[in-house]
């Protein structure tokens, strides 16, 4: 069996014939004691054992590992877990657009997950502060113990509000507040540019056009989310304002998942662009 991290050969002996959970708890604690942590494995089976499920050290050719520190693995869980409510927030609400109920593994599916998604979170709390902490402890305990599918989801985008700011947070955390201010005015000198593609997707959530809308929002929401961001690394003096942005996209993934386009098209329309004007 070879290891290697970035295609480089780790010099790493078993002398005995090792279970993979065993043989990765040897080189977590490897990793460990190099202060770094697995981000990432791959492994690949000797040919005689392809199809082998569960495989021993004897088995294995080659094991890949990527290592990172104490900020990559929370990146890495952050985007993991983003992916995972991103998948459950679109079952639930093509079940809900379908006027269906979930069915029995469906539901327990769906509690196993939010048990899954209410650890995380709380491993993740440990290293980052939430927005709002009362705010996103009731939206867990909503997800996980309200039967009505609107209330869920409008629980998980409060979830997924939080988990996407602190993955920007993560990303950000190596700019300085030197080139944080920078950013920021580039961001100001695009606020006629970002005024019309809010009145785009207004337009369209107003006629009907959702995806359309959904496409251009989620550019537009990612470059609020960093100005919310680059505006507390700069110490921006209209920090404040800017973050009302965080509270309003929660708001607006909540209608448009509940299809409350009325009420979506609003919070883009007067909302979201009387804030900008605010921190332009």
């Amino acid at each position: 069996m070879r290891i290697y991290i970035d295609d480089e050969p780790l010099a790493f002996e078993l002398k005995e014939t090792l279970a993979f959970s065993e043989i990765m708890a040897k080189l977590t604690a490897w990793a460990e004691s190099q202060k770094l942590f697995i981000i990432d494995y791959r492994i690949a089976a000797k040919p005689e054992f392809a199809a082998k499920e569960d495989l021993n050290s004897d088995e294995i050719d080659v094991i890949n590992l990527q290592l990172g520190d104490q900020t990559d693995l929370v990146e890495s869980n952050l985007r993991e877990l983003i992916d995972y409510t991103d998948r459950v927030g679109m079952h639930v609400a093509n079940t809900i657009q379908a006027g269906a109920a979930l069915g029995t593994q469906e539901a327990a599916d769906l509690k196993t997950g939010g048990v899954f998604i209410a650890e995380s979170v709380e491993t993740l709390s440990k290293y980052l502060p939430a927005e709002n902490a009362a705010q996103l402890t009731n939206a867990i305990a909503v997800f996980n113990t309200q039967n009505d599918l609107i209330e869920k989801i409008n629980a998980l985008a409060i979830i997924q509000n939080q988990l996407k700011l602190w993955l920007r947070h993560t990303e950000f955390s190596r700019v300085t507040k030197d080139e944080a201010a920078q950013r920021l005015v580039e961001f100001r000198a695009r606020h006629e540019d970002l005024q019309q593609e809010l009145e785009k997707i207004a337009a369209k959530l107003t006629q009907g056009k959702e995806q359309e809308a959904l496409q251009i929002l989620e550019s537009v929401s990612q470059v609020l989310v960093d100005a919310v961001v680059l505006m507390r690394i700069a110490e921006d003096a209209k920090v404040s304002s800017g973050q009302k942005f965080v509270e309003l996209l929660g708001q607006l993934t909540a209608a448009i998942d509940a299809r409350d386009l009325v009420t979506a098209a609003d919070i883009v329309d007067f909302d979201l662009r009387d804030l900008l004007k605010e921190v332009a």
